[in-house]
């Protein structure tokens, strides 16, 4: 059955299912994904043990305080909170950006290619429409997300977006970056010395092991956290290895399309005050850098602009390949 429909923690919920992978989708929590994994295999995606999946708190709430229950969520037009760039009499953006929080409408359904779930939400501070769609190959380990933003009409806006898939790393779990060289500091915990806006190599030297181009997770005591960027080469690709599954989840892009990734790396090193810090990796396709939008638009002159009524596309390709399988 290429989807079902089901139950996530009492939510409402559609699972994609092909003869090799499952997707699990909220609508009703900001199109969240809970779930990504080889039906044999691990699940990828992070889930906090210590903040449950909640309805959306409206205006206002905060993300890591109310909604940073784990998933893929989408961050559009900023990810960090900020003040509207140009506009300081404006409410602020919020923190994740809007998308999590807003009402989506859904629909499922099979072609050709797959089967695809179809999610569309409206913008708030900003005219935009957002779409997002997610394809099951039926054959291949395949997943493919497509992203379409359309002006709705009114003054230009300057935007980022950034996927915002946290995912389940352990001690030994690697990550490449083909073609990435050095990545620049948004935040730094734990690390002494280690500012905004700094260039360090990739990896960087806290990696457990000095690697060439790969960084290896250390020990769950690390203590420190770094949200770092980097344009993502070339290649376009990202790769994530489990060694003691011998999983591998990668993630494709056009780089003229998605020129940037984002690298969040907590090593027991960061959680909201009062709750124990996290272990988790958000590895992060995106588009403009860092996660505020009006740093994006002054500081690092990286933001995009909408057009009245103009429209951009691009995708995102995740594959999970099978154990051992030569990579494509």
């Amino acid at each position: 059955m290429p989807y079902r429909q089901l139950s996530v923690s009492g939510f409402p919920a559609v699972a994609l299912r092909s003869s090799t992978l499952e997707v699990v989708a909220v609508p009703s929590l900001g199109m969240k994904l809970t779930n990504l994994r080889r039906l044999s295999g691990r699940e990828w995606l992070w889930r906090n043990e210590q903040i449950p999946l909640a309805p959306p708190r409206g205006a206002g709430a905060s993300y890591v305080e109310t909604a940073d229950s784990g998933g893929w969520d989408e961050c559009f037009p900023t990810a960090g909170p900020c003040p509207v760039p140009g506009d300081p009499t404006a409410a602020s953006l919020p923190d994740h950006g809007e998308l999590w929080n807003a009402t989506w409408e859904s629909a499922v359904y099979e072609h050709a290619g797959g089967t695809t779930l179809r999610g569309s939400a409206l913008g708030v501070r900003y005219p935009y429409q957002f779409d997002r769609e997610i394809t099951l190959d039926p054959v291949e380990p395949v997943v493919r997300f497509s992203y379409r933003v359309q002006h709705l009409g009114g003054e230009p806006f300057p935007w980022i977006w950034s996927s915002h898939p946290l995912l389940n790393v352990q001690p030994g779990t690697t990550i490449e970056l083909p073609g990435v060289r050095n990545v620049r500091v948004d935040a730094a915990h734990g690390q002494a010395g280690i500012e905004h806006g700094d260039t360090l190599e990739w990896p960087p030297r806290a990696s457990a092991t000095l690697e060439p181009g790969r960084f290896t997770f250390p020990a769950a005591d690390a203590a420190w956290a770094m949200k770092l960027f980097g344009d993502i080469g070339t290649e376009g690709r990202a790769v994530l290895t489990d060694p003691s599954a011998g999983e591998q989840l990668v993630f494709e892009v056009d780089a003229s399309q998605v020129p940037q990734i984002g690298i969040w790396i907590n090593c027991a090193g960061w959680a909201p005050k009062g709750r124990t810090p996290y272990y988790n990796l958000a590895l992060e396709p995106c588009i403009g850098a860092p996660d505020r939008l009006d740093q994006a638009v002054y500081e690092w002159q990286t933001a995009q602009v909408l057009q009245s009524g103009e429209e951009r596309s691009w995708a995102l390709t995740v594959r999970l390949p099978e154990p051992g399988a030569p990579r494509p």
